[in-house]
């Protein structure tokens, strides 16, 4: 979606080739946080990703006359005395005090189990995904064309790239997990890890915060919301498992007070990296060809300043920060090429 925004402000042709699967991003929270809750660290250029993606959110926003993009605050559950201390000490760090109120609250209601207490984490927002992306298609259908990628088709010159009807001088490829199957770019290091989630409806529950205790309750519209998520390395597939739903409820148990009802269960592949790092630049020998990736579970936050990145590298040939820039991998397409001599 950013690149194709950042297309359109700058007037540029260009279309979009999907499919109707539902990737990672159209079954994620839409959570705008740069801080690490579990260690009480901030996320890689977690500042400027979330100052840059708040801009960019509000100002499409008004561009596109939707709402989609609210600040709430994240409740961070405690569950022993050492939870309060640990929380205090870490608001005081450079970074996160200008996120984490050092104040203990306290609900007033019964509908969360309070046992010790939570703290209150400012400052962010969070993104209904999919009136976003919904929004924007509705508007520009004509360059979205709805096909399964056939990369045996995909013909590349040394100026340009030609798929079926389409000519083009560059094509980026942002396909999360499915990365793997792409010929050009399955050398790189995308380990993937499956998320499964629920939506509830809880009529009681206040929509005016997002939960985080052992999984995060982010509200949605009318009195739904979503509980996730559950990792796991080993299982690559989009189907929900009796196990995962059984972790949830499980931790729900530790969280909610008040009657709700489970109306979805589902599943997705998350597109993570061995380093942790997203995915970002050309290939070693087509610089036509170039990937936007990796972004893990911080898509929302990072993807506006990664996107603006990636572009100006392309038009530009700006440098892209080391930290996500492909070529850290130079030694994996190298070993990939040998394997093939």
């Amino acid at each position: 979606f950013h690149l194709s925004w950042q297309l359109k402000q700058k007037q540029k042709d260009f279309v979009v080739i999907y499919d109707s699967s539902k990737g990672a991003s159209r079954n994620a929270a839409g959570i705008c946080n740069p801080t690490i809750l579990k260690r009480y660290t901030i996320s890689w250029n977690g500042i400027n990703f979330l100052k840059f993606a708040t801009m960019r959110y509000n100002s499409i926003q008004t561009q596109l006359n939707a709402h989609f993009f609210d600040h709430l605050p994240i409740h961070r559950q405690f569950y022993k005395a050492t939870d309060q201390n640990d929380w205090i000490v870490a608001s005081q760090r450079e970074g996160l005090f200008a996120f984490l109120n050092p104040e203990i609250q306290n609900y007033s209601d019964n509908s969360i189990i309070n046992k010790e207490g939570y703290g209150v984490v400012e400052q962010l927002g969070k993104l209904n995904i999919n009136v976003l992306l919904n929004n924007f298609q509705s508007q520009y259908t004509d360059q979205f064309h709805l096909e399964v990628f056939d990369y045996g088709v995909l013909k590349i010159f040394k100026d340009k790239i030609v798929y079926k009807d389409f000519e083009a001088k560059k094509i980026i490829f942002c396909e999360g997990y499915r990365l793997k199957a792409n010929p050009w770019f399955n050398y790189l290091p995308l380990i993937g890890s499956k998320g499964e989630y629920l939506i509830i409806k809880a009529p009681e529950l206040s929509k005016k915060q997002i939960i985080k205790g052992p999984v995060f309750i982010s509200p949605m519209k009318d009195n739904f919301f979503w509980v996730g998520a559950s990792f796991s390395h080993q299982d690559k597939t989009n189907i929900p498992t009796e196990k995962g739903n059984l972790w949830l409820t499980e931790k729900l148990k530790k969280i909610l007070n008040t009657p709700y009802e489970i109306i979805n269960h589902k599943a997705a592949v998350r597109p993570t990296v061995i380093d942790r790092r997203p995915l970002l630049g050309n290939h070693p020998h087509h610089s036509n060809l170039n990937i936007l990736n990796g972004l893990g579970t911080r898509g929302v936050l990072m993807a506006p300043l990664l996107s603006h990145w990636l572009l100006e590298f392309i038009e530009k040939r700006e440098q892209i920060p080391n930290e996500v820039d492909i070529n850290r991998f130079e030694s994996y397409f190298n070993n990939l090429k040998k394997k093939h001599v």
